[in-house]
């Protein structure tokens, strides 16, 4: 285990470099480093601090967010992040920067730090990168902040449209032609209970009869034509036509068990959904079965790799899954031999948080001040990165250009 100490004072970041002397032993010839750019972007829990970190060249640069406790979230492209502020209702973007080398020319990516887009919403809460759009969901007047992530380098327009519906913990989904499947709080008080279908103007376009009511909706996912929200009453699924049906759970799920969080995957009809007491599961939207990968009644976070191939399941006690979701086969399996924050006592607790790139799977651990590099196949800490920071949020930018 490498034990690194970072300074605190701008250092140079060291762009286009290859893995280091201290990877040896280690095959990275099925990734190529000169031409992407990684690098990890992680808020503080207590200051506007900003740290971005290459975990290659071990370099880090420090920027200033607007505000502490950033949520940190990872564009469709991998290019750029966007640093939502709940309480502060404020949202600003990020840039990776730098520039990828293809041989014969160059992309000037610009200078890494804050990019050009930023903008004040009431809550920004629920935040989408798909089919080329960013969306914020305001949970504050359940409105959507949209912009297309092309746009970012340039601060182009942020178009904010009224959902057709009242303030509430909201979803939603970008369909490939731009519509947008958004939750519609239906006769709920606290969670919403329809979801209809809207344009980017904010126009409501499907008929009101198509929408099925449920006992609560809370998490989205989408794939071109397809959105699946989850509910208590089961996984709504919606065409962008229009066309609206609910999947039962398994028998074995109790009344009150449901999947609160849905994530997509490379396969246009499969879906996760995940809860903390039943574990995670694959939902087949056309056979309309629901499949379990890794059962557990202690899991603290599930995530899709950003190829949407492999689904990364995590349990407190630090036992990991990776599996793939053509095969539904266990890539990778075993245990953590180092301890997570995993304990939430309030809504103000900050706990460990992970991401997963290249077979590393990032853990932050915010009580020692510390994110750790570990390599799922060789089951080994390859990194420890001693930060001056306390982790609150952070995600891997990577971003690769293929001409």
């Amino acid at each position: 285990m490498k034990n690194i100490k970072f300074l605190l004072f701008l250092t140079a970041i060291l762009l286009l470099t290859a893995c280091s002397s201290d990877d040896e032993g280690m095959d990275h010839d099925d990734h190529d480093h000169e031409h992407e750019n990684i690098n990890l972007l992680i808020s503080d829990a207590h200051s506007t601090t900003l740290n971005f970190i290459n975990p290659y060249s071990e370099a880090l640069e420090i920027f200033e967010a607007a505000y502490p406790k950033g949520s940190i979230y990872v564009t469709e492209t991998g290019r750029y992040s966007v640093i939502t502020h709940r309480d502060n209702n404020f949202t600003e973007t990020f840039n990776i920067g730098g520039k990828i080398d293809h041989g014969d020319h160059d992309h000037d990516l610009g200078e890494p730090g804050l990019a050009a887009i930023s903008f004040e919403s009431e809550k920004p809460t629920h935040f989408k990168s798909e089919q080329g759009y960013v969306g914020i969901y305001n949970d504050g007047d359940a409105t959507l902040s949209i912009f297309n992530e092309k746009s970012i380098y340039n601060a182009s327009t942020v178009n904010t449209i009224s959902t057709g519906t009242t303030a509430h913990h909201g979803a939603m989904v970008f369909f490939k032609s731009g519509n947008i499947a958004v939750t519609n709080l239906g006769a709920g008080t606290g969670l919403p209970e329809k979801v209809h279908i809207i344009n980017q103007e904010g126009e409501v376009i499907s008929d009101a009869s198509q929408s099925l009511s449920t006992s609560g909706i809370h998490g989205s996912a989408g794939s071109n034509e397809t959105a699946v929200f989850g509910s208590n009453t089961g996984i709504l699924v919606v065409k962008d036509n229009g066309d609206q049906k609910i999947i039962d759970y398994p028998s074995d799920f109790d009344t009150n068990v449901w999947f609160g969080s849905l994530l997509a995957t490379s396969e246009s009809n499969i879906f996760v959904g995940y809860t903390s007491s039943k574990g995670v599961y694959l939902i087949d939207i056309t056979s309309e079965e629901i499949t379990p990968v890794h059962e557990t009644s202690e899991l603290f976070k599930c995530i899709v790799s950003r190829d949407g191939e492999q689904v990364i399941s995590l349990t407190k006690g630090g036992d990991y899954k990776i599996t793939e979701v053509a095969t539904q086969d266990a890539a990778h399996e075993g245990v953590l031999d180092f301890t997570m924050d995993t304990e939430s006592t309030d809504h103000g607790s900050v706990t460990s948080n992970i991401d997963f790139y290249e077979d590393f799977l990032y853990v932050s651990i915010p009580s020692t001040k510390n994110l750790v590099q570990y390599h799922v196949e060789d089951k080994e800490v390859e990194n420890e990165f001693q930060l001056d920071i306390t982790p609150y949020q952070f995600k891997v930018l990577a971003y690769e250009m293929d001409h």
